[in-house]
C-alpha cells in the first residue's frame, strides 16, 4: 500500500465522521440558506450605503 494510499484512508475516515451522520434536512440545508442570506446582507448594505458612496466615481 502506497502513501497516498494511506492519505486516501485518513480523507475517507475523516469525511465519513464529519458528514457521515449529518442530517441534510435539519443541519446543513438551514445552515448554507442562513449562511446565503447572511453573505446577501453584506453585499447589500455594501453596494447601497456609505461604502457604495465612497467607492463611486466622482463626476468631472
Amino acid at each position: 500500500m502506497s502513501f497516498a494510499d494511506n492519505w486516501a484512508r485518513v480523507f475517507v475516515v475523516i469525511t465519513f465522521l464529519g458528514f457521515g451522520e449529518a442530517q441534510l434536512i435539519g443541519g446543513i440545508a438551514p445552515n448554507l440558506i442562513a449562511f446565503i442570506l447572511f453573505v446577501g446582507a453584506i453585499g447589500y448594505f455594501a453596494f447601497s450605503g456609505k461604502m457604495a458612496e465612497m467607492f463611486r466615481e466622482e463626476k468631472k
